[in-house]
């Protein structure tokens, strides 16, 4: 018996065979949040920053974290509140095209759970925080510049799961479910 044709055959099915290859993205972000509770009457759109920890195997399909702050969320037309914070914790499965090789073009959609933290100080002084279980659904595109580094643009709609009461305050919408855009730089790793 001869051991050519075995490891001929070895050989051709190895060729076929891609890298094992995991890539993991940080994207420190900035951008926007609105609502009709986030948005009171002249409230403008507030700030909010974070950090997204994605890990990405040989697939399509990843895992991530997300993590944001929006400091003055909640903005109360009638002067009931003097200073809020709103801080989500996601984790989030994400579909998208394969990640490029050096530079590309990659669109995704993402969708997870987690918490929502919401810190409301009233003008009285009363100060009042509460968690609640969240969920968020997104779309967005990356682009590499080089195989390191890149930007992102990403879309979400995050919304709670239970009553939105704080402090005594009463919203017409019992609900707290708001928009979120956000530009960041992408570091693969």
């Amino acid at each position: 018996m001869t051991w050519r044709p075995f490891l001929f055959f070895l050989a051709l099915t190895a060729s076929f065979v891609a890298p094992a290859r995991a890539d993991i993205l940080l994207v420190p972000y900035l951008g926007q949040s609105w609502s009709g509770v986030i948005n009171d009457a002249n409230a403008g759109y507030p700030t909010t920053y974070g950090v997204r920890l994605e890990w990405f195997g040989n697939s399509i399909i990843g895992v991530g974290v997300d993590l944001a702050r929006t400091p003055d969320f909640l903005a109360d037309a009638q002067g009931r509140v003097r200073e809020s914070a709103l801080t989500s914790v996601m984790a989030n499965v994400i579909v998208g095209g394969p990640l490029p090789e050096r530079r590309g073009f990659r669109p995704y959609l993402s969708g997870g759970v987690g918490a929502l933290r919401y810190d409301v100080t009233r003008t009285g002084g009363v100060e009042a925080s509460k968690t609640d279980f969240g969920y968020n659904i997104g779309a967005g595109a990356s682009v590499l510049f080089s195989r390191h580094v890149g930007a992102e643009m990403d879309f979400r709609y995050i919304r709670n799961t239970d009553d939105f009461t704080l402090a005594g305050l009463d919203f017409e919408e019992n609900i707290l479910e708001y928009a979120r855009w956000s530009a960041g730089l992408v570091l693969r790793f």
